[in-house]
């Protein structure tokens, strides 16, 4: 990745997002001291210079992703002057619902929306918030016609039918509601919300010059939504997709097949980075590798392995955008 961070990353930490129409709940804080924009900015430099480091000399550098953040952000910002130019008084509220601290994720967020001129508001729960507890807070934002989008930032094992499908699909700018998710199945993506980190896999494959046509496709670890939406995008692009759990016997074959490799959860420790063919492209959809919770043996941290480029900034804007 270029040395040069994105106008967002750079203002990490020194901003703070206009206020929205009301505040909903405070923002989260840090559970740990010297969180400061700085230390988390600190943690995404040291990573990415870790990343570079492990390529070697000559190897090809990983997609333009931040030049594609800035081109999502500055479509995001024409669109809306666009919409004010109609009427001034709109002013687009993205609201996000977050159990638990997540600190890097929360500025980038906020920052993203900064620079595209949305309002954002994070409602903090506590991480061992119940099924009722989240349900409750989505009606709320529901009900509330001055929030225009909804989002979840929730533990994987909270992501129960009964909270996905208590979101008004009109708000669902994740896509991960039934109804968001039938139409795109259906083929109606135009008519409907597609999840931004799926589409965050496509852009960064296809605007790094992998035509998609007949590759075979595997991703690893997704669930639900993610690994639906996944599935279809690519088979509309003409690709071969498969769909595996870590513990599956035949993992190691289908990971020499295949010729990208997506990663919806982070890689256990006891699967050899060798399992992953040379020259295959990686990327990474888990939310743990922006946040630095990979262990070192996990691809784009340690050694001559294959890089996992992570989609989690991109997603962002392009939840942004939706």
């Amino acid at each position: 990745m270029s040395a040069r961070l994105p106008l967002v990353l750079r203002r990490l930490g020194r901003l703070q997002p206009p206020g929205p129409p009301r505040r909903l709940r405070e923002l989260c804080r840090a559970s740990s001291g010297g969180g400061g924009g700085e230390g988390l900015l600190g943690q995404r430099r040291l990573r990415d210079t870790q990343a570079g480091s492990s390529r070697g000399p000559g190897s090809r550098a990983p997609p333009a992703r931040d030049s594609i953040v800035r081109e999502v952000i500055q479509n995001s910002k024409e669109v809306l002057s666009l919409l004010q130019g109609k009427n001034p008084a709109f002013k687009p509220v993205l609201a996000i619902i977050q159990a638990g601290d997540d600190n890097l994720m929360q500025e980038i967020n906020q920052n993203l929306a900064e620079e595209a001129g949305l309002n954002i508001t994070h409602i903090c729960l506590p991480a061992d918030s119940g099924e009722d507890e989240i349900i409750d807070e989505i009606l709320k934002i529901n009900e509330d016609t001055r929030v225009h989008g909804l989002a979840l930032q929730i533990s994987e094992t909270s992501f129960s039918d009964k909270i996905l499908n208590a979101l008004k699909p009109e708000k669902d700018v994740d896509g991960v509601t039934d109804v968001n998710l039938g139409k795109l199945v259906r083929g109606d993506a135009h008519e409907c919300f597609v999840s931004p980190v799926a589409r965050a896999v496509i852009e960064l494959l296809e605007k790094s010059g992998v035509n998609l046509d007949g590759k075979k496709i595997l991703v690893i670890g997704a669930h639900g939504s993610l690994e639906a939406t996944l599935q279809c995008l690519f088979q509309r692009k003409g690709s071969m997709t498969m769909s595996s759990q870590w513990k599956t016997p035949q993992l190691q074959s289908k990971l020499h097949e295949a010729d990208i490799v997506i990663l919806g959860s982070p890689k256990p420790e006891e699967i050899p980075l060798s399992w992953i063919q040379p020259g295959t492209t990686v990327l990474n959809c888990s939310h743990d590798f922006l946040s630095g919770k990979l262990g070192c043996s996990s691809p784009g941290v340690h050694g001559t392995g294959p890089i996992a480029e992570d989609v989690s900034l991109l997603a962002a804007a392009l939840r942004i955008q939706n």
